[in-house]
């Protein structure tokens, strides 16, 4: 049985930064990333799952996290690759330990930016054609 997925609850203006994503956002599944807000107090590494990704930016499911706000940084790391985002919304969940975040890539290693382009690919192949 696949994981649930939480449902977002309204967000506000107050809870968005404005939106500079190029392209659609592809549904991608749960995909796991690490997590590790800079700079963080408390310095462990966290998990968070990708949802859907653009080539600008991405939304994941993490746990709600004190010191992550808008504007704010975090390195996130896939494959062996990381990237620098800035946190564009937080929106909370109907499961109060998790948070929906979106954010927008800042800075790539190639290796990431490589498996963004590759992930957007082979998820617009399994797209029913109109």
């Amino acid at each position: 049985m696949p994981p649930r997925v939480p449902s977002l609850m309204g967000a506000s203006e107050a809870t968005m930064a404005p939106n500079r994503r190029i392209g659609e956002r592809v549904f991608v599944g749960l995909s796991q990333l690490t997590w590790s807000p800079v700079p963080s107090r408390d310095a462990g590494t966290r998990y968070v799952f990708l949802m859907d990704l653009s080539v600008t930016g991405a939304g994941v499911f993490g746990p709600t996290h004190p010191e992550v706000r808008i504007g704010d940084r975090v390195v996130v790391g896939f494959n062996d690759s990381r990237a620098v985002v800035s946190v564009r919304c937080v929106s909370r969940t109907d499961v109060s330990e998790l948070c929906y975040y979106r954010v927008e890539f800042v800075l790539m290693e190639p290796g990431f930016e490589r498996d963004v382009f590759e992930v957007i690919g082979r998820a617009r192949e399994r797209r029913p054609r109109r």
